[in-house]
């Protein structure tokens, strides 16, 4: 196959296979493919192997007193 037949995926579907293959997240997507934000959103979440890794969300079980970065925490460790 010569370089003038040779298909190039579209933007997309190139970032599909290159997060299945490297499981980049939404910043390496944007950055390396030039995709939207919601597009790079879609790939991450219908990835099967990413959904086992997902942070929780910073609004439940965290901060209960209402403190703030560069304050002091404390840490029950038994």
């Amino acid at each position: 196959m010569s370089a003038d037949t040779a298909k190039i995926p579209d933007i997309f579907p190139q970032a599909k296979l290159s997060h299945a293959f490297y499981h980049q997240n939404v910043p390496a997507l944007i950055r390396m493919f030039k995709v939207s934000k919601d597009q790079a959103r879609a790939i991450v979440a219908t990835c099967p192997n990413c959904q086992n890794y997902q942070i929780p969300s910073i609004g439940t079980r965290i901060n209960p007193r209402g403190l703030n970065s560069c304050q002091l925490w404390q840490s029950d460790v038994t």
